[in-house]
């Protein structure tokens, strides 16, 4: 299996609220931080995804995944995303972590045989909204749903995702508050 041919999934439908700002739309090296991530990824997968509520990018991206409920939840994101495809693992990153690079995701990627999840972990704990899935795990998503269990570090346990251990920190940071935003780019 080749890296290129995993289909990637950029997650940006949050409510952005921690941010009180769509992280979308944040300026990174010229860039918004959806256009700055989707070339990135671009670069590295041959079809990059983007799972969003609405289409709020003007039609500038042509392979949209849009949830098919009004729910702000990480898990109906993913769960929308992995039914989208048939018996293929999935690259999963969220919107605002854009110091990921090659070297992790291949990283990761070279651990695809040892679990349907492969997550990073570093000592601020594990990476849920980046990582591999297998898209046979929405059916495990969709069991969350309808419990109405919403956090993703319980799923990567039920999934037993494996942790791929790293010791840079900073490729993992999320920007979820605007001083996080200011500190790091």
């Amino acid at each position: 299996m080749n890296l290129e041919k995993i289909p990637a999934v950029i997650l940006c439908g949050g409510k952005s609220s921690r941010m009180k700002q769509d992280k979308c739309f944040l300026k990174i090296k010229n860039k918004s931080l959806i256009q700055y991530q989707y070339e990135k990824l671009n670069k590295i997968f041959n079809k990059v995804y983007i799972s969003t509520k609405i289409d709020k990018f003007d039609k500038k991206f042509p392979n949209l995944i849009l949830d098919d409920e009004a729910l702000y939840s990480p898990m109906l994101a993913l769960y929308t995303s992995l039914k989208t495809f048939n018996d293929s693992f999935v690259f999963i990153c969220a919107v605002d972590m854009p110091n990921i690079s090659k070297i992790e995701i291949q990283a990761l990627f070279e651990k695809i045989n040892l679990s349907k999840a492969v997550i990073p972990k570093t000592k601020d704990g594990i990476h849920c909204l980046c990582g591999f899935y297998h898209s046979s795990l929405s059916s495990l998503c969709e069991n969350f749903l309808k419990k109405d269990i919403h956090k993703i570090k319980l799923f990567a346990k039920e999934a037993k995702a494996y942790e791929l251990e790293f010791k840079n920190d900073k490729a993992f940071l999320n920007l979820n508050f605007y001083e996080d935003y200011l500190k790091n780019v």
